[in-house]
């Protein structure tokens, strides 16, 4: 086992703001960034994508939406990418089965998510089976909604997204870049008697009725933001040393 934040250099960008307190400010994306010294991206062109980890409870999100859809959109962004050869999730999932990881896949996972400690002896057992440079981790910490009553004073339906993205080296435990990032989408805001829409576009929808019989307003997809999120985590991912992007 590896125990991962000795060693490295925290670039902090923007520490990430309470959502509600201050929706106002502009915020830099992704939150924080993290690299380890003498992380050479030129010396890596391989990533295995590892299918996202979500520390949701299970009745919090019982069709496990936030294991679903970041895998999706996640690897939608990575396909975009032409510097590194990205691998898929699927592709994970065939070694895992292969080499009979399953078991310790999930105290891989439980590690990681609770402790931030890469199980080395599993990263190596995946690298001999398919031979990566990197391991690309996704966490989901944050997966919220809050679907209010439109007369409730300044009240507004938001939906929340948290997630971090880790390289990790398989040969060496070592985690050589790490970003955190955090968004969210409102769709209605009230301002006394009048009701708007937000001004991201989002459109009211009635979700359902609250307990004093008044209407709740659905809170905009989870696609939506995690799309905001994965897009600066993607994005952050350094560029290979001498690709020159199209």
């Amino acid at each position: 086992m590896v125990k991962t934040g000795k060693m490295r250099v925290t670039a902090i960008l923007l520490t990430t703001a309470a959502v509600i307190g201050l929706a106002g400010c502009k915020s830099q994306h992704p939150a924080s960034v993290t690299v380890e010294p003498g992380f050479n991206p030129g010396e890596y062109s391989t990533i295995l994508v590892v299918p996202t980890i979500s520390t949701i409870t299970k009745g919090e999100d019982r069709k496990r939406e936030s294991e679903k859809i970041p895998n999706r959109i996640l690897w939608e962004f990575a396909s975009e990418r032409y510097d590194y050869k990205f691998l898929s999730p699927e592709q994970f999932r065939m070694v895992v089965a292969k080499a009979d990881l399953g078991n310790r896949l999930e105290e891989f996972k439980h590690k990681w998510s609770r402790d931030h400690i890469v199980d080395l002896e599993f990263c190596r057992a995946v690298q001999s089976e398919l031979n990566v440079d990197l391991l690309l981790v996704p966490v989901v910490y944050l997966w919220h909604k809050d679907e209010t009553d439109y007369r409730e004073a300044s009240a507004a339906s938001v939906t929340q997204v948290g997630m971090s993205l880790s390289l990790i080296n398989p040969k060496t435990g070592t985690v050589v870049w790490e970003a955190t990032d955090e968004n969210y989408k409102e769709s209605v805001r009230s301002e006394g008697d009048r009701i708007q829409a937000s001004s991201a576009g989002i459109d009211r929808r009635i979700s359902g009725t609250s307990i004093s019989g008044g209407d709740i307003y659905a809170a905009p997809p989870f696609d939506d933001v995690t799309v905001l999120v994965l897009e600066a985590l993607v994005g952050a991912i350094p560029e290979r040393s001498g690709y020159k992007s199209m």
